[in-house]
């Protein structure tokens, strides 16, 4: 009996996890393909239409190790009386002001995404996914990021932005 209970739970979970198709999927995918190319073409119009059009949360976590290296630096600089600006770990910031950022500051953009789920039941979405930012060639930061979307009536529009941020 214990074997039959655990056969049918694994095959309802397999089944609800996978409900999504593909083509359920497409509008989706056109969103990561659009930010990606956003970035990429510097376009700060076609990245903020993307976004939801009330508050967007965008929060970002510096890696547990990143975050205690550069604390050290900061503390041993405050020891020889220098200046030094504490790190953060956790930071918010929004849409509009990553794209100014990239726009200005950023020579040659690029964000890959890997390992892509999405699960969504047509109104609202998560997107999660590793990403890895460069600069050209250089690899800036990397980590796990998450998106929640709701379908809105100009179609599905990014409202949460969370992710781990690793520099190396």
């Amino acid at each position: 009996m214990k074997k039959f209970i655990l056969v049918v739970s694994i095959i309802l979970f397999t089944h609800t996890s996978f409900a999504n198709t593909s083509s359920d999927n497409e509008p989706l995918h056109k969103i990561i393909k659009d930010f990606d190319s956003a970035i990429t073409t510097k376009d700060k119009s076609k990245f903020l239409d993307l976004f939801y059009e009330g508050t967007v949360s965008w929060v970002g976590v510096s890696s547990s190790n990143n975050f205690k290296a550069a604390k050290s630096r900061a503390d041993a600089a405050i020891a020889k009386g220098e200046q030094a600006r504490m790190p953060r770990k956790n930071f918010q910031s929004d849409p509009e002001k990553f794209i100014d950022g990239i726009i200005s500051r950023v020579k040659a953009p690029k964000e890959t995404f890997e390992n892509i789920k999405i699960l969504h039941d047509g109104e609202v979405a998560t997107i999660y996914f590793d990403y890895e930012f460069y600069d050209g060639e250089v690899r800036k930061n990397w980590g796990k990021e998450s998106w929640l979307l709701v379908n809105t009536e100009k179609g599905w529009k990014i409202n949460s932005v969370i992710f781990s941020i690793t520099r190396g």
